[in-house]
């Protein structure tokens, strides 16, 4: 079994990132992975008013804001934690599935995130789209319990049975759910909803989550608490996923809020 993902439920998440700094990885050759280091504060003397030397400084929320990458764009600060984050920041996270497939997709994702650090399920994802033939659900629906048995022995995916099951039984469940259907259950995006302005500020249930999981529940799916269907419509886009001053967050923007 995967010591990492076993025995965790969906209510267990770490979304946020390491208060002492945020991690350093390698970025990918154009750079646009690695975040500038902000220039020191400056020192302050023993004259200088308490206020003044606070003004002199950065917030002591900084570290929690869009980061200034090396490609000029200012990104949420889990884009440059790897290749596979920043991936999936720049090109999916937040945006509408355009198939059926990728609703599922959304979906099964955040099955598999439940009780995992927030972004690590992106490193998965190659290896979930293989094992779950590509997040059709009609296949999926295919996959036997001997099948299931095979997927525990498979490094590339989340190795928990229980979430493994709840993506099949939810595939038979949604197999015949078209785009639309999927799109008017995940519902529009509230009017006048604001990107946060800091990770501190993403939260992890929302009352449009809370009628999500209900209607989903009602149509035979399991494993789709409040949280699940939280993270599920900031996938989507339905919610507002990215930061304020994130390129992502509105036409645009290009970084430089």
């Amino acid at each position: 079994m995967d010591t990492v993902s076993a025995g965790h439920g969906p209510g267990r998440t770490a979304d946020l990132p390491d208060p002492d700094g945020p991690a350093r990885t390698a970025a990918p050759p154009h750079d646009a992975g690695r975040a500038r280091t902000a220039d020191p504060p400056r020192t302050t003397g023993s004259h200088d008013s308490p206020d003044r030397a606070r003004s002199a400084g950065s917030h002591a929320d900084d570290a929690f804001r869009a980061v200034l990458c090396g490609d000029g764009l200012r990104r949420c600060p889990w884009a440059p934690t790897g290749p596979a984050a920043l991936e999936e920041h720049d090109h999916r996270w937040g945006a509408p599935p355009v198939d059926s497939p990728g609703w599922f997709e959304a979906l099964s994702l955040e099955i598999f995130q439940a009780g995992l650090a927030r972004w690590s399920i992106a490193q998965r994802r190659d290896g979930l789209r293989r094992a779950f033939r590509g997040f059709v659900a009609g296949n999926v629906a295919e996959l036997t319990e001997d099948a299931v048995d095979e997927l525990l022995l498979d490094p590339a995916i989340i190795r928990n049975r229980v979430k493994i099951e709840a993506v099949v039984h939810n595939a038979r469940a949604c197999a015949g759910l078209a785009p639309a259907d999927w799109a008017e259950l995940a519902g529009e995006p509230p009017a006048g909803a604001q990107p946060p302005g800091t990770v501190l500020e993403l939260t992890r249930r929302s009352p449009e989550a809370e009628r999500l999981a209900a209607r989903l529940k009602d149509l035979g799916l399991v494993f789709v608490g409040r949280t699940t269907a939280h993270g599920f419509l900031l996938r989507t886009g339905v919610l507002p996923g990215h930061l304020a001053q994130c390129f992502r967050t509105g036409p645009g923007t290009a970084g430089s809020g």
